[in-house]
C-alpha cells in the first residue's frame, strides 16, 4: 500500500468505516484494525501468463479480495473450505508468525490424506471463477486454496485488503522480504 497514492479509490474503500463494519458483520467479529505495515495493508496481485499460486493455507485467519481484471483464461481460484480445524489462536500468522501456511504444517496438524487427496485428484475443489468487481471474503487460514495458471494476454489484477483483529499487527522482516521484497 506503501505505493498506491493516497487519493486512490482502494485506499477510500480500505479506510471506509462502513466497509469495515460490513466486514466485522460478515467475519463475526469485534473490529478490525489495518495492517500495522505500509506495505501490507492493501496489495495488488499481477497475474502474467503461466504464473498461478500453488495450493496453500493462510498465515492470517481471513482475506478479503477483490478482483480488478479477469484473465483470458484460467487464473480461477479453486478451495476447499475449512478442512483445517480452528483452533483459539486463529489468526496467530499475522503476528509475525511463521506456522500456518504450509502443507507441512498441515501435514503435522494431522491432514495428510485431505491434503493428498487434492493433491492426486480425488477430491474437487470448489472453483469460483470470479469476474471483475467480485469481493471474496474468505477464512484462508482454514481452507486449502490456490490459484490455476493463467493463460492469454490479459493480466488477472487481484487487490487484497489485509486486517487485523488487534491493532499495530505486522509483518516480520522475513515475510517482508519474501512478499515484497524489501522491509519497511
Amino acid at each position: 500500500a506503501d505505493q498506491i497514492p493516497n487519493d486512490s479509490i482502494l485506499k477510500e474503500l480500505y479506510y471506509n468505516p462502513s466497509f469495515q463494519e460490513f466486514l466485522c458483520q460478515t467475519l463475526e467479529v469485534e473490529q478490525l484494525h489495518p495492517h500495522g505495515d505500509p506495505m501490507s495493508s492493501i496489495t495488488v496481485h499481477y497475474g502474467t501468463e503461466g504464473k498461478e499460486l500453488g495450493w496453500h493455507f493462510d498465515s492470517s485467519a481471513f482475506a478479503i479480495t477483490l478482483l480488478l481484471q479477469k484473465p483470458e483464461e484460467g487464473g480461477v481460484f479453486e478451495y476447499l473450505p475449512n478442512i483445517r480445524e480452528r483452533n483459539r489462536n486463529e489468526n496467530d500468522g499475522s503476528n509475525g508468525s511463521k506456522s500456518g501456511d504450509s502443507f507441512l504444517d498441515a501435514l503435522k496438524e494431522g491432514m495428510e490424506e485431505e491434503v493428498q487427496n487434492v493433491l492426486d485428484g480425488t477430491t474437487s475443489p470448489k472453483c469460483a471463477d470470479l469476474n471483475p468487481g467480485t469481493l471474496v471474503i474468505f477464512r484462508g487460514r482454514n481452507s486449502l486454496h490456490r490459484v490455476t495458471k493463467v493463460a492469454g494476454n490479459t493480466t488477472r489484477i487481484l487487490v487484497v485488503f489485509a486486517y487485523n483483529e488487534k491493532s499495530g499487527i505486522r509483518l516480520d522482516k522475513e515475510r517482508m522480504l519474501k512478499h515484497f521484497g524489501r522491509v519497511c
